[in-house]
């Protein structure tokens, strides 16, 4: 998972439209890109306590609250006794009721993609879950995030502020933080990471410990795990565990554990999974070997080509694919895959802000002239139809905290879909030509995977609900944490008279995905019977008797299947090297196997023996009884209680489900009180900052496991024990949120400015348990309060625009020099601001600021000259729009750009009167893995009495720096205050050329230099060195008719006169963790180049 922010950082802003216009608005230096994160919603945040966990929820969240409440519990009990530690600190859990409400939390600043199913914190260890419609997810993330919670407390005392005072050193590679947390979450291996690991060692992509990051951390750490405990014993896991707390040292802990180092447990388990997956190729097929591919990831990039839907005559299928870096449509023929049109470009507009990847919703038109997708859009998902020759797009009238799974009706304007709407996870149609929606199913199981039968009557779908097939028998107060929720079995649903039908009845397997066949009488589904995701059918003869069958015996996972009308021809996804691709398959009804059962993996037969030994029971509470679980690693519990077995079609009864919503009220559209993968990243990201649950390529549906123990009322310590947190009956008293501020942070850092040179900053970060509010105080003391810096900022947050107001006090010292005599002045600034900033999409914002400064200019040197003082009103507004994907330092594609007002209205005769507009525009081009092509643009100009000035020459952050004149160029307090650099101009000096106008080019070249650098002479070595060629070109003036580019010299040869002209390269990396650049360029004035400059310089590229 990539880095995070913890804060929102102060962003400048507006405060009104009416200030701003009044003086004359700007933005200069205050405006920043980056992406937004918008509140849509204003949050209503109530609270319940267990003996270990606050749990914060918001409107409509009760029951979701509830069952993190049981399940939190539950998996901190099984956590203690595999590891044998007992927290010390209450842990708090927040929990949204969508990825929508998600995505609009304050506790992390960086926006959550689709990908991420959860996060947990370390400045209040505070975990944050949405719920997805899934309850066996939900569960599995609770778990996940709880065991990153859990090694908070134990090895860092659950907060930076600990690590910091404390001197904590330990840190945890991402494979052990992630893998340790899948293996505890999922109780050992699952099937999901072993068809993920099978496909990596059958195909030798497996890496060392060392080099594994990315989505490979979360399932190759697993594996690792369930390896150690299945050859050494679980109990290794929970001494491994103490061992590194009381080291403080991982490899130190695996020593002691194991008495070997990780280098040779890495080869170990390396031979271990030869042994285990190479078996397989002897008994089990490649897809390419009972397939066509269609797509090619390794040779078109990106790692996903998802969500195929083939058009109904079988010549076009719509896809999902990163091909191109963002997550795109694309329309292909599926006789060789050829790409005819990309119908949808997504993740870089309001409009399709992400496409669910994860749960597919990419449905074709009964004509074939038109999809429905559903996707993110705004503050809601949508579900859009669009024309697939004129691209024209119309959005429908339904608005959900989430929809997935369309299904467009083969004889009728109808397109089912799932809509979520907190703890609910229903079937809906929506009927385009009655303009309404009408629901199918109203209760509270997870109803996934819509496909309608080709008569369109029916509609085939995947549930938890087990024998409940009649709304009439499902109890009002059915608890989700007391049921086993982790099967799932296919059902068919009449859309007239509401009747549920049970098609399978597997209790040790997961079947989704199920297309029906012409006449009904076959229906393909993708199941793991065997371990491993491969295609089934059932067959149905005229007596009623069904038969189940395999027809591929794949070594790689199956999923996703979607057949043309005619049953002639079927595309599905696979696993393949890393990545997804499609495959197709002619003629999939008639196809067949001699084998009428598959070989079970090892893992499945591990599971099987498991469950055979100990019993396990359906769809129902569980008691407590303990078990050893498939790899040994947790103790599960689990208890037969009763059996259900696969019932008969049952009819609802007609007052169970409403038959029809008018969408003509548009508040009833949407249910909720309120309207509302990348691939195998590589990056090692820190463990230290944050963790995160990353549920990329998860198309499964939740895997069979048992339930653990019902009873978790132990308890740890007497720190623990709570008064009054539950009501007579039992049940959690719900308490009202109240705002409270606890320190995030206090700490010293230093940073390094163009002008300034080094600077040493103290900071203080309060904030509340849900980061709406954040207070910073600052300071940088210098024995005199003259000479320091200090300020204290409130921001806040809630609502849909942030404000933000601030006082400060700043001193800097400049130091002139007059031919034989140098003065260090000091320029004091004691000022306020109050800014907003209104995010109008993700992509796109206003932010705008009005400040009062009053500033001072004392020679500290030569007492007579008299100190200077000036008081200045200054208001600004920006325009920003930023839709960049970021590389390892700079965006690779997408583009940037502001355009800001500023001024400061003359209001008494000491004032300064002058308004600036300013620009940059940025796009990046992506050409290649790693090589982008970059254009920027960047200018100004001022008006007024006393015009602002702009200088330009010489590059960021320039620690070699050279000034043009010798000095800073700054001489009197407006210079100070609004002096405005323009960079880069690489081949000049600082304040080569200044003026009231200015405007930069820069054209650059960025490619990979070195993957890795190893010094010889001295121990050191750098990584992922990236190369760069570039061409600035800028200029800056005051009088416009003076202005002249180019002229001749005295030898008549064409010159650049007013136009500055460099050209070099350059190389970037890291270095002792800072981000250094090293340029060198030439000027050149069309006749000659100068004598190369050289740049070292701080930061990262533009």
């Amino acid at each position: 998972m990539s880095g995070m922010n913890f804060h929102k950082y102060p962003k400048p802003s507006f405060l009104t439209i009416v200030f701003i216009f009044l003086f004359l608005f700007s933005g200069t230096a205050f405006s920043q890109f980056g992406q937004n994160k918008v509140q849509y919603k204003v949050f209503d945040w109530k609270y319940l306590q267990t003996k270990h966990f606050d749990i914060y929820f918001s409107q409509g969240g009760k029951y979701l609250a509830e069952f993190t409440a049981y399940e939190a519990e539950k998996a901190l009990k099984n956590l203690s006794d595999n590891i044998d530690y007992r927290i010390s600190n209450r842990i708090p859990i927040i929990v949204y009721n969508s990825h929508n409400d998600f995505q609009q939390n304050n506790v992390i600043d960086e926006y959550m993609t689709e990908g991420v199913g959860g996060v947990t914190e370390l400045f209040k260890n505070r975990i944050n879950v949405p719920f997805e419609g899934d309850y066996e997810k939900f569960r599995h993330v609770i778990h996940h995030e709880l065991v990153h919670a859990y090694m908070n407390d134990m090895y860092y005392g659950g907060s930076i502020q600990n690590i910091i005072s404390r001197n904590i050193s330990l840190q945890f590679p991402l494979w052990f933080s992630e893998g340790m947390a899948e293996v505890q979450s999922n109780y050992g291996l699952n099937e999901q990471t072993d068809m993920f690991m099978r496909d990596a060692a059958i195909n030798n992509y497996v890496p060392d410990l060392d080099y594994m990051g990315g989505y490979f951390a979360y399932r190759g750490g697993q594996s690792f795990f369930s390896f150690l405990a299945d050859v050494y014993g679980e109990d290794k896991i929970g001494i491994l565990m103490n061992n590194i707390r009381a080291f403080s040292d991982v490899e130190q802990g695996f020593a002691e554990t194991y008495k070997m180092n990780l280098s040779q447990l890495n080869e170990k388990w390396h031979s271990y999974l030869k042994k285990t997956y190479w078996p397989d190729l002897k008994i089990r097929e490649d897809v390419r070997d009972f397939a066509k591919q269609l797509t090619d990831h390794e040779r078109d990039g990106g790692s996903y080509n998802v969500a195929p839907a083939i058009s109904p005559d079988g010549s076009l299928f719509a896809y999902i694919s990163n091909r191109d870096d963002l997550f795109d449509v694309f329309i292909a023929k599926t006789r060789n895959g050829e790409i005819v049109k990309k119908l949808i470009e997504g993740n870089n507009s309001s409009d399709f802000e992400e496409l669910h990847i994860l749960t597919p919703g990419l449905s074709w038109s009964p004509n074939g002239r038109q999809i429905a997708i559903s996707v993110k859009s705004g503050d809601h998902d949508a579900i859009y139809v669009i024309d697939v020759n004129s691209e024209d797009k119309v959005e429908l009238p339904v608005s959900f905290d989430a929809i997935n799974f369309l299904s467009w009706s083969p004889v009728g304007n109808k397109i089912a879909f799932v809509g979520n709407t907190r703890e609910r996870s229903d079937l809906f149609y929506y009927d385009l030509t009655k303009k309404k929606l009408v629901r199918l199913t109203d209760d509270i199981f997870s109803d996934l995977n819509p496909a309608w039968t080709l008569d369109g009557k029916s509609i085939a779908f995947t549930s938890d609900r087990g024998a409940y097939v009649n709304p009439a028998e499902i109890p009002t107060d059915l608890k989700m944490w007391e049921y086993d929720y982790s099967n799932s079995d296919y059902y068919r649903i009449n859309i007239e008279t509401r009747e549920i039908t049970r098609l399978s009845d597997s209790r040790d397997s997961k079947e989704s995905y199920a297309q029906v066949s012409q006449d009904g009488k076959k229906v393909l589904y993708v199941s793991d019977k065997n371990g491993i995701n491969n295609i089934y059918m059932r067959e149905t003869d005229s007596a009623g008797n069904r038969t189940d069958r395999p027809i591929t015996n794949s070594m790689n996972p199956i999923d996703q299947i979607t057949m043309s009308r005619d049953g002639s021809k079927l595309l599905f996804i696979a696993l393949n090297k890393g990545g997804y691709d499609i495959f197709s398959m002619d003629n999939p009804l008639e196809k067949k196997l001699e084998e009428k059962e598959l070989v079970l993996t090892d893992y499945k037969k591990k599971k099987n023996e498991y469950e055979s030994k100990f019993g396990w029971t359906i769809n129902s509470p569980k008691k407590d009884t303990s078990a050893l679980s498939v790899d040994s690693l947790i103790k599960k519990d689990k208890e037969v209680n009763e059996n259900l077995t696969e019932s008969d079609s049952t009819k609802a009864g007609s007052n169970s489900v409403p038959d029809t919503i008018d969408t003509s009220l548009n508040d009833t559209l949407s249910l909720s009180e309120e309207q509302s993968i990348s691939g195998l990243n590589e990056s090692n990201e820190d463990t230290a900052k944050y963790y995160g649950d990353d549920v990329k390529i998860s198309f499964d549906l939740p895997e069979l496991k048992l339930k653990p123990d019902k009873d978790s009322s132990y308890d740890f310590n007497e720190n623990f024990s709570l008064a009054g947190n539950t009501n007579p009956d039992g049940s959690y008293k719900i308490n009202k949120y109240k705002i409270k501020f606890t320190p995030d942070l206090v700490y010293g850092n230093a940073s390094y400015q163009s002008f300034y040179g080094l600077q040493g900053v103290a900071q203080i970060v309060l904030s509340d348990m849900l980061g709406d509010h954040r207070i910073y105080i600052q300071t940088s003391l210098v024995i005199d309060l003259k000479n320091s810096d200090y300020s204290v900022s409130y921001f806040y947050l809630p609502k849909r625009i942030d404000y933000g107001f601030q006082l400060y006090h700043t001193a800097r010292f400049l130091t002139y020099g007059y031919r034989f005599q140098e003065y260090l002045y000091r320029y004091r600034t004691i000022g306020g601001n109050i800014s907003a900033s209104y995010p109008i999409s993700r992509f796109k914002r206003i932010d705008g600021n009005i400040s009062i400064q009053h500033i001072s200019r004392e020679n500290l040197d030569l007492a007579a000259e008299p100190i200077t003082r000036k008081t200045l009103l200054v208001p600004s507004f920006s325009l920003i729009h930023d839709n960049t994907i970021f590389g390892y330092t700079a965006p690779i594609s997408g583009t940037r750009y502001y355009l800001t007002f500023m001024g400061s209205p003359k209001l008494h005769d000491e004032g300064i009167g002058f308004a600036s507009i300013l620009t940059d525009f940025r796009h990046y081009i992506k050409l290649g893995d790693d090589y982008t092509f970059v254009t920027r643009f960047a200018g100004g100009g001022s008006i007024g009495p006393n015009p602002q000035r702009f200088f330009i020459g010489g590059t960021e952050n320039w620690i070699n720096r050279e000034y043009e004149n010798y000095n800073i160029p700054i001489s009197n307090i407006e210079e100070y205050a609004f002096s405005f650099p323009g960079f880069p101009l690489r081949g000049y000096n600082y304040d080569r050329m200044s003026g009231s106008k200015y405007g930069i080019l820069n054209l650059e070249m960025r490619f990979p230099l070195f993957k890795y650098l190893i010094l010889g002479a001295l121990p050191l070595g750098f990584a992922n060195i990236e190369g760069v060629t570039f061409l600035d070109a800028g200029t800056a003036w005051s009088d416009n008719e003076a202005l002249k580019f180019i002229h001749k010299d005295e030898n008549g040869n064409v010159t650049t006169n007013d136009l500055l002209l460099g050209t070099g390269f350059g190389a970037r990396t890291n270095f002792l963790g800072f981000p250094i650049m090293f340029d060198i360029a030439w000027r050149y004035n069309l006749d000659k180049f100068s004598e190369p400059k050289y740049y070292i310089s701080f930061g990262y590229d533009f």
